[in-house]
C-alpha cells in the first residue's frame, strides 16, 4: 500500500498527513499542487471539486481509492487496523 498525498506548502493538515504516513511507516508520495499536478487535473482525478487540502489516494495492487482528507485517512488507517486484527 501506498499513500498518495496532493498538497501545498504552509498547509498543517498535509504536515499532519505525512507526519502519520512516517509515524506508521507507510510509503507515501507528496505531490504538490500547483508544482506537481494542476488544480484542475487533480479535481478530474479526485471526480468532484476539491475544496481543501490535502487530498489523500491509497495505491494498492487492484489500483488507487480516493480517501478524502487527513481525518479520512485516519478513519481509513482505523478501519483496516480493525479487519486485520
Amino acid at each position: 500500500m501506498e499513500v498518495i498525498i496532493y498538497g501545498k506548502a504552509g498547509c498543517v493538515n498535509c504536515d499532519k498527513t505525512r507526519m502519520l504516513c512516517q509515524i506508521q511507516s507507510l510509503p507515501f508520495q507528496y505531490l504538490t499542487v500547483g508544482e506537481d499536478i494542476t488544480a484542475e487535473a487533480l479535481q478530474e482525478q479526485v471526480g468532484q471539486p476539491v475544496r481543501s487540502l490535502p487530498q489523500i489516494f491509497v495505491r494498492t495492487d487492484e489500483g488507487s481509492t480516493y480517501v478524502g482528507g487527513y481525518e479520512d485517512l485516519r478513519t481509513h488507517l482505523r478501519q483496516l487496523t480493525a479487519t486485520t486484527a
